[in-house]
């Protein structure tokens, strides 16, 4: 009788345990679950804008909100410079960006940085520029559901190295062709056809190639259906890389793209 007691003990704490471990197991998955849905790190109110960097659909992204904003015109994603023979993740405070994305806040849009993945740059420019895409599609999948706005009604723009992977995209990729627009300030590129309208605007003096700026507006082929809603500026009141100031001219544009 004593072994069968000892037999009986030893099947409960077995059972037990196994409870035990499904219990654990189950949590953890929930856990995950959850940390793949959203993931609010800090939020911030900087004057009249509310600024929340938060993780949703496996992206991380900085977003900008105006305070006593009734409805919302649209949305605008914009990505930082990089290093293209050693990217990293894209930042989320470059100045330029902040800027631009607090305009369009107190504005009546929802606009966020995108912290675009690390990317291969010139070891593999295509696969870089289409990674980039599908970031930057991710950011806006989690903003339209978020503040309910369309998708459709977007525009996408960054400055340099963020610039010069959405204009590959455009021209080769469909992932942002349902956008209203580019902004590429300091970017360039050979190519002649983009599947959205682009706004290139880059200083004097070259620093982007031979098609940056007016040059590249001028380069798209004259049949394409995106030219009439695209435009270039070459800035010769600075002749160095992203040296101009175009928080104004860029946020005009997407205005026009997205009233």
């Amino acid at each position: 009788m004593l072994i069968l007691n000892y037999r009986v003990n030893v099947t409960q704490l077995k059972t037990r345990k196994m409870k035990a471990i499904f219990y654990l197991a189950t949590v953890l998955i929930l856990g995950a679950m959850l940390s793949c849905g959203k993931s609010t790190n800090s939020t911030v109110t900087s004057g009249n804008v509310k600024e929340t960097v938060e993780t949703k659909n496996a992206i991380t992204y900085k977003s900008f909100v105006g305070s006593g904003i009734s409805s919302i015109k649209g949305i605008l994603v914009m990505g930082s410079g990089n290093d293209e023979n050693n990217p990293t993740a894209g930042t989320l405070d470059e100045s330029t960006d902040v800027d631009l994305c607090t305009k369009a806040a107190q504005n009546g849009y929802v606009a966020a940085i995108v912290q675009y993945r690390k990317t291969p740059g010139l070891a593999d420019w295509n696969t870089s520029a289409q990674e980039i895409g599908e970031d930057y599609n991710s950011c806006i999948t989690a903003l339209s559901a978020e503040f309910n706005v369309n998708k459709n009604n977007s525009v996408v723009g960054g400055y340099s190295y963020a610039s010069f992977m959405l204009l590959t995209n455009s021209a080769y990729y469909d992932d942002l062709s349902y956008c209203k627009g580019l902004l590429a300030p300091c970017g360039g590129t050979e190519a002649t056809e983009f599947k959205i309208p682009i706004f290139a605007i880059a200083c004097s003096g070259n620093n982007e190639g031979d098609y940056s700026g007016i040059e590249l507006y001028e380069h798209i082929d004259p049949n394409s259906p995106i030219k009439a809603e695209s435009s270039g500026v070459t800035d010769n009141s600075c002749n160095t890389h992203c040296g101009g100031n175009w928080t104004n001219q860029l946020y005009a544009k997407m205005v026009s793209w997205m009233p």
